[in-house]
């Protein structure tokens, strides 16, 4: 059978394959472009992957930096700064760090370099702070009546020395060596050297011009030694507070030091421009000493650091002023009832024999018995009563009197060229606080004592005196015996001393008119020296630098 097939329309199936080829190529772009992106995504993927890991391990680097330079910091703040070490650290993230200090040499600044690597990146921050030198006070003192006050210093032995009313009295001695054999509650000052061997106890601090030598008998320092010569200081004596948590003390001498076998406590920082010698001492503290020099330590130890440096600090002299010259003037006395004592043999309460002599009579010719009659008549005065006694060869009460007024003035002023109290006693009546002062002129301003009966005399004598009842002064340019011993409440202003005889003084203020008032401290101007170490400043400024 013959089949015949319909004509079909060529143009209709020629537009059909056009859209067909037109779709595949359409589908072909679409692929190409969807494969392109996929291809993109995929790598951007792993890019960002390697970036988030690279991102984190510098983010990871800075963070242990910064803790290195924290770590520096603290190193720097905890003490002898230049020779700090900071040890290598680790962070939690597994990252870790290395830090350092480096001082400059002229001593000005610090530069602290912290790096931290983490997954094989590194960051580095380097910080320069100001450097401080550390300081500390050495106070200039003031010959100011606060207990014992010698201007030529000598051996103070038989003498008790005992705080009164909150004062904590001080030793002052302005020129020569001072042979300390008594205890001092507050501090020894002294213009020449310190020697004892035996027995002195400063609850205070001993700053001397010369050298400290303590080589025998039980000897206490309490607080710092100071010693500006630049000779050897040799100590034997235990230096510091007993208790371990107190405040170390210090030693600082301008020449060398050799702690002597004593086995006595060091509760202390040593500081030496010279040698330092520790024989059988535990030194507590520091000691810092010349660079280049090393300290001789036989049968002892040191516990804290040994610093050696060029910049060891010096002790400056204590700068004591000169002698404070009186001379009596009426108008330092206002409103005194003033008694002026004549050099005759006559029966008068104006006469040096009404004070000195075992008369028994009154001036009318009447026996009353007993002897030293003015010194009694004391207890008849109120306000300021100024006995003149400048006439006479001079006031005793050494006349088997033993006189002990009961003082209602204010003010007890005596003048004369010689006193001797032997016998005397002296209290204050019912709500009276009585002042006595005991003077010897200086007649020469100098600003040095000038004793008329000449440099080396004695001109006052306590011989077991009874002075505890009234605050008094007893001030002369020449020099005080205690041949009997004797209590004084108050003050000693003295060229000299001449120990014969157990006294005992419990420090009083007690000044004359116009005499400098303390002013804290030693009772002078603080001066401020540097001890060779350095603390740290002020940061100058921190950034990020590229790491080794």
């Amino acid at each position: 059978m013959l089949v015949t097939r319909p004509n079909r329309d060529r143009t209709r199936d020629r537009a059909v394959d056009d859209d067909r080829g037109a779709a595949l190529i359409s589908v072909l772009i679409v692929s190409l472009v969807l494969g392109v992106i996929a291809v993109g995504l995929s790598s951007a993927v792993v890019n960002t992957t390697l970036t988030t890991s690279g991102v984190r391990a510098t983010l990871e680097a800075r963070a242990a930096a910064d803790a290195g330079m924290a770590e520096a910091v603290a190193a720097a703040k905890g003490g002898d700064l230049c020779d700090a070490t900071v040890p290598d650290g680790a962070l939690d993230t597994g990252a870790a760090y290395t830090a350092s200090l480096t001082c400059a040499d002229d001593g000005s600044t610090v530069t602290l370099t912290a790096t931290g690597t983490a997954d094989g990146t590194s960051a580095t921050v380097q910080a320069v702070y100001a450097l401080v030198a550390e300081t500390i006070e050495a106070v200039d003192p003031s010959l100011t009546p606060v207990g014992l006050v010698l201007y030529d210093a000598s051996t103070m032995g038989q003498v008790t020395l005992l705080a009164h009313g909150g004062n904590e009295p001080q030793g002052v001695a302005v020129t020569g060596t001072f042979g300390c054999r008594l205890g001092i509650p507050g501090n020894l000052l002294v213009g020449g050297n310190v020697t004892s061997s035996d027995g002195c106890n400063v609850s205070g601090d001993i700053y001397a011009g010369g050298t400290v030598t303590f080589n025998g008998g039980a000897t206490t320092v309490l607080g710092d030694i100071l010693a500006a010569g630049t000779g050897t200081s040799k100590i034997n004596s235990s230096i510091g507070s007993a208790n371990a948590d107190d405040p170390l003390s210090t030693v600082h001498v301008n020449g060398a030091l050799d702690l002597l076998w004593s086995g006595a406590r060091a509760h202390t920082n040593v500081i030496a421009n010279g040698s330092v010698t520790v024989n059988s001492r535990v030194i507590e503290g520091d000691v810092t000493l010349p660079a280049g020099s090393f300290p001789s330590v036989n049968g002892g130890r040191i516990e804290g650091e040994t610093i050696q440096t060029d910049d060891v600090p010096t002790v400056p002299a204590p700068s004591l002023p000169g002698w404070f010259d009186y001379t009596y003037r009426a108008a330092d006395w206002p409103g005194a009832t003033v008694v002026t004592l004549r050099n005759v043999s006559a029966n008068a309460t104006d006469t040096c024999d009404y004070y000195n002599k075992h008369t028994g009579w009154s001036v009318d010719g009447t026996w009353v018995g007993g002897g030293n009659r003015g010194w009694k008549d004391l207890a008849n005065y109120t306000g300021t009563v100024v006995i003149d006694g400048r006439a006479c060869d001079q006031l005793t009460s050494n006349a088997g009197g033993n006189p002990a007024p009961a003082l209602k003035a204010s003010n007890v002023v005596l003048l004369a060229k010689k006193f001797d109290t032997t016998g005397l006693t002296m209290t204050a009546a019912t709500g009276a606080t009585p002042r006595v002062y005991f003077i010897t002129e200086d007649t020469v301003p100098d600003g040095r004592p000038s004793c008329a009966l000449g440099a080396t005399a004695t001109n006052v004598n306590t011989n077991g005196a009874n002075l505890d009842g009234v605050r008094s002064l007893i001030y002369t340019p020449c020099r005080l015996s205690v041949s009997g011993g004797g209590v004084l409440l108050g003050s000693l202003y003295t060229n000299g001393f001449n120990s014969g005889g157990q006294i005992t003084i419990k420090g009083e203020l007690m000044s004359l008119p116009g005499q400098p008032a303390p002013d804290g401290g030693y009772g002078g101007t603080p001066t401020i020296i540097e001890t060779g170490e350095h603390a740290l400043g002020d940061v100058l400024w921190r950034r990020e630098v590229a790491s080794p």
